[in-house]
C-alpha cells in the first residue's frame, strides 16, 4: 500500500479524506454529505481491492467493474443537488443508466470481470466531464453566489474537470495494452496517483470550505 512516493501520498490523501468525511457529514449541506460518503466508500473499495490483490492474491478488478458504477452514482446524487431542475434529473438518471448498461455489455462481450474496465472507466470519465461543463455553464449564468471563488461547488467542478480529463488520457493509454511490455512505463500509474491524491485534497478543502461557511451562517442567526 505505501510501497513509494506515489502510493503513500495517495492512500494518506484518502484516509484523511474519508476521516474528514465522517467528522464533517453532519455539517454541511446534502450535495456536500454525498461527497463525504464518495471520500469514505473510495476508501472502502481501495481497501477490498488491497484485500483481493495481496491476502487473497486473485485480481481486484471485479471490485472496479461494481465500484465504478456506484462511484458514478454518488457523483450524480451530487450533480443532482447542484443543477436542480426537472431536465437535468431525468439527464442524471438516463446517464446512470447507460452507464450500467454499458458496463453489463462490456462485461459480458469485451472486458470481463478479471480484466480492468477501462472503457467504463473512460466512458464514466466523458460523462462527468458533459456534467462538470455544463454546471460551469449554469454557474456562470447564475448570479445567487456573491463570490463564486468561496463556493464549495466551484472548487469541486474543477476538481472533477480537471482529473477525469486527464483519467481519459491515462486509462486510453493503459488500453493500447503497452502495460504488457516486459519493462512498461509505470509513470502514467504514478502519475494517475497522483492526480487522484490531488483531487480528493480538494474534495477535503471542499468539505472544510462549506463546514465553515455553513458554521459562520449558523453565528449569523
Amino acid at each position: 500500500m505505501f510501497s513509494d512516493f506515489f502510493h503513500s501520498f495517495y492512500y494518506c490523501i484518502l484516509f484523511i479524506g474519508a476521516f474528514a468525511g465522517l467528522i464533517f457529514i453532519r455539517r454541511v449541506n446534502a450535495p456536500f454529505k454525498w461527497l463525504a460518503v464518495l471520500l469514505t466508500a473510495t476508501l472502502a473499495s481501495e481497501l477490498i481491492a488491497k484485500y483481493f490483490s495481496t491476502v487473497l492474491h486473485v485480481t481486484n478488478s471485479p471490485v472496479y467493474h461494481i465500484f465504478t458504477i456506484l462511484e458514478f452514482i454518488m457523483y450524480a446524487i451530487i450533480y443532482h443537488y447542484f443543477f436542480n431542475t426537472k431536465f437535468w434529473t431525468k439527464m442524471i438518471i438516463y446517464s446512470i443508466l447507460f452507464l450500467l448498461f454499458a458496463e453489463i455489455l462490456n462485461t459480458i462481450y469485451l472486458q470481463p470481470f478479471h480484466t480492468t474496465n477501462t472503457n467504463i472507466l473512460i466512458l464514466e470519465s466523458l460523462l462527468l466531464i458533459f456534467l462538470s461543463l455544463s454546471l460551469f455553464l449554469q454557474l456562470r449564468s447564475n448570479m445567487a453566489y456573491e463570490n463564486l471563488l468561496q463556493e464549495g461547488v466551484l472548487w469541486f467542478n474543477c476538481g472533477v474537470l480537471c482529473y477525469y480529463s486527464f483519467s481519459i488520457l491515462i486509462w486510453g493509454f493503459h488500453s493500447i495494452k503497452v502495460y504488457e511490455l516486459k519493462n512498461p512505463p509505470r509513470i502514467i500509474y504514478s502519475l494517475l496517483l497522483l492526480l487522484n491524491g490531488i483531487l480528493y485534497l480538494i474534495f477535503i478543502g471542499t468539505l472544510i470550505l462549506e463546514y465553515l461557511k455553513s458554521k459562520h451562517s449558523n453565528r449569523k442567526v
